[in-house]
């Protein structure tokens, strides 16, 4: 007892002095963490993820990051256990098929609460066999072949969002093209999920405030994900929970209420045009001990969350860089023009006409490219195997590991001045061989993570595709497009 009392006596007397100590020993033990610390990077961040935190909340880690890799190259460390990784080379380990390399908490922040408890989803979820059991019943319903089924849906959304930017040219004035390019994505997704559009270009608004909240949940995952414990503390705290009876994600709310509008009034649903909603109750009828009622909200949950905010912003992306070069815009215009007049494409456009447009193709690459919808690093953690990274140094297993979309597409084997827009880099130049063309796109297409790579590439790929593929040709041969310079602003029908 004698020993024990001179123990707290002394801690009391010397509580200050111990947490400084403490702090000390921790903030030595993360700078020489096994693996990372052969990786050079900001001193701060070999000390904490505190480091990385700051800089994502200032709003541009990528321009960080970018900068970085420049200084140190392929690797940078980025927290005491996280690695950027900048060669394309080790991309195919990192996200390839069966490779053990798994999401990590960073994901588990954007899990949306329903009732007070996380909804796992496709994109979500870390547990690969829960992923890939989910995903196997619904798979089909995402294939291109099938989703070509749903043009009339695109369609639809397409009239719709021309009659209101026709209001804009009848009165003569500029138009926010961005905001508009945002609900047209939110209601082409309730086209699709629920037979029905969720009133964003009807009303001209935000309805229901779910875009706020989609991009304050957004800017909460991208800063809370750099520290994810965290998140325990400000949203999916039991306590928290308990005192607040479960709560409900603003998304994920969003989502349920339209789900249960649907199922409510089936009457009200076209037959003739299968929704996702349909197709994912199918999907229940089929595999009863996968997919419940659960899942069925899980799955509309991601089409709302991935499909209508990223698809919008690169629909933006692609209007930007095109109305910022004349010399695109013009080119690209010309070709539409030319195809109107060989009879080659309808209003809208459809899919399959708009995949024998080389140069739209090449336009929206090259946008992607220079502006993919995810600016952090797809995170994933070293297997129990480890990592050699090619080059560099060896990582343990439970080391952080992965790619910034933004930084790989900046990378050499995309030719020169990767930092400009240039979209015939993915065409074939005049002098150039077949062989050494395709050659050379296949790498190039292997390193874009516009959609993020392997199993874990978003499922909702071909749709942002239909959508995008669709409505940039239909609103060029529609409208001439400008963009605004302080008050001198042109937004007029097409001479096409």
């Amino acid at each position: 007892m004698a020993l024990l009392s001179s123990i707290v006596t002394f801690a009391s007397e010397h509580i200050l002095g111990l947490i400084i100590v403490g702090i000390l020993i921790h903030l030595t033990r993360n700078y020489f963490t096994p693996g990372a610390v052969a990786v050079p990077g900001p001193f701060a961040a070999k000390l904490s993820n505190i480091w990385r935190f700051v800089d994502v909340a200032r709003g541009r880690p990528d321009i960080t990051l970018y900068k970085l890799h420049k200084k140190y190259g392929d690797y940078v460390r980025l927290g005491p256990n996280v690695v950027s990784v900048q060669n394309p080379d080790v991309l195919r380990t990192i996200y390839g098929i069966n490779k053990g390399f798994r999401k990590t908490n960073f994901y588990r922040v954007q899990q949306q609460l329903a009732n007070g408890k996380p909804t796992q989803t496709l994109f979500t979820t870390l547990d690969e066999d829960f992923h890939a059991a989910i995903k196997r019943p619904v798979t089909s319903a995402y294939s291109m072949s099938t989703l070509t089924e749903f043009e009339p849906f695109v369609d639809t959304t397409i009239r719709n969002l021309f009659k209101r930017l026709d209001e804009f040219v009848e009165n003569e004035k500029g138009c926010d093209i961005a905001i508009w390019m945002q609900y047209y994505a939110f209601d082409v997704i309730g086209e699709l999920t629920y037979s029905k559009p969720l009133g964003f270009l009807e009303k001209g608004r935000d309805v229901d405030g779910i875009i706020a909240s989609l991009e304050k949940m957004l800017d909460y995952a991208g800063k809370i994900g750099q520290m994810p414990w965290l998140d325990y503390l400000f949203i999916k705290n039991p306590l928290k929970q308990l005192v607040s009876g479960g709560s409900t994600g603003a998304v994920a709310r969003f989502a349920r209420d339209h789900m249960s509008e649907r199922l409510q009034s089936p009457q009200n649903k076209n037959e003739s045009r299968k929704d996702f909603l349909s197709r994912f109750l199918e999907a229940k009828v089929r595999s009863p001990n996968v997919v419940g009622d659960a899942q069925v909200f899980s799955y509309t949950v991601s089409n709302v969350n991935a499909g209508s905010d990223t698809t919008a912003i690169s629909l933006r992306a692609i209007l930007y860089y095109t109305m910022k070069e004349n010399r695109v815009m013009n080119k690209l215009c010309q070709e539409l023009r030319d195809a109107v007049d060989a009879g080659k494409v309808s209003m809208p456009v459809s899919w399959k006409q708009s995949q024998e447009l080389p140069y739209l193709d090449a336009v929206i690459k090259e946008a992607l490219r220079l502006h993919p919808a995810v600016g952090l690093l797809l995170e994933r953690v070293v297997p129990e195997s480890g990592l050699q990274l090619p080059n560099g140094p060896f990582l343990p297993p439970g080391t952080i590991v992965g790619a910034n979309p933004w930084i790989i597409h900046r990378h050499s084997l995309f030719g020169d001045k990767t930092q400009d827009f240039i979209p015939e880099r993915w065409l074939r130049g005049d002098n150039e061989p077949k062989i050494a063309f395709e050659e050379r796109r296949q790498k190039m297409v292997g390193a874009t993570l516009t959609f993020g790579a392997g199993p874990r590439t978003c499922i909702g790929k071909n749709i942002s595709l239909l959508e995008i593929y669709k409505l940039i040709p239909s609103l060029l041969l529609t409208y001439n497009v400008r963009a605004c310079l302080e008050h001198d602003c042109e937004f007029g029908h097409s001479l096409t």
